[in-house]
């Protein structure tokens, strides 16, 4: 079984909570509404929205929001946190290699390294040729990864942090042909211990701006954050931003 199919659950939540507070959150929602350039009442698809961290947000600023996921667990905290916001989000659960939909949307978000999951390298360029395929003329990608060159130079093999009562132990490896982190972390509590295993490919910037010519967008802009800083090779993030071209479906790189 893929990784993905079991990893994104309960534990997932509680591994991430100390990371994706409120704040960061709402600093990545000013920088995707900034990069898009899209007023309230555009269709925003959210790729990959888990626990509708961006996306209930989006939908409360007037966004007509679709967010897909592959966990169903995540779908249902989506949900609750839709109806606790009062807001009307439609959610799907389903496969980013094939979306159910048309070309309707205006920007399309695949954030907080949502890309990239795949073992075989041509089913991660499918799942953005259908990011690309569901964006009307003039849409608006925003993918947001790890910056490779980053966690490469500066990755330790393993390191412990506290949680609450829960130590956590992450064991890092990177395999460099085909340019997959692993991460296996392990949260300790009293006597008991749970695990979980995520590996994911990441992407240099030259990279990525191939994939997005592949799949018929035109990059627009690279960042290093989502306050729009420079990317260099300090950025943890890499951010590219991409427009669909009319009646493109492959650009030479």
């Amino acid at each position: 079984m893929p990784w993905w199919e079991d990893y994104f659950g309960e534990l997932y939540l509680r591994l991430s909570q100390a990371t994706l507070t409120p704040d960061r959150t709402a600093r990545e929602l000013a920088g995707v509404i900034t990069m898009l350039k899209l007023r309230p009442g555009a269709r925003i698809l959210d790729i990959g929205c888990g626990q509708g961290r961006h996306a209930v947000p989006l939908a409360r600023a007037g966004f007509r929001v679709r967010g897909m996921d592959r966990s169903s667990y995540l779908l249902q905290e989506a949900q609750r946190a839709a109806r606790a916001q009062e807001v009307d989000l439609h959610l799907v659960r389903g496969d980013m290699r094939s979306l159910p939909w048309g070309p309707v949307f205006d920007g399309c978000i695949s954030l907080f390294t949502g890309f990239g999951y795949f073992e075989e390298e041509d089913e991660n360029e499918q799942a953005l040729a259908e990011m690309a395929r569901v964006l009307r003329p003039g849409g608006m990608l925003i993918l947001d990864v790890s910056n490779r060159d980053y966690y490469l130079l500066r990755s330790w093999p393993y390191t412990w942090r506290r949680q609450g009562q829960a130590v956590i132990l992450e064991e890092n490896s990177f395999d460099p042909e085909t340019s997959r982190f692993t991460t296996k972390f392990t949260w300790l509590e009293g006597s008991q211990a749970e695990t979980l295993t995520h590996s994911v490919r990441h992407y240099t910037a030259p990279e990525l701006k191939g994939m997005l010519r592949r799949a018929g967008l035109v990059p627009a802009a690279t960042y290093g954050g989502f306050d729009a800083s420079p990317f260099d090779l300090d950025s943890k993030r890499l951010i590219m931003v991409a427009r669909k071209v009319e009646g493109a479906k492959a650009l030479k790189q």
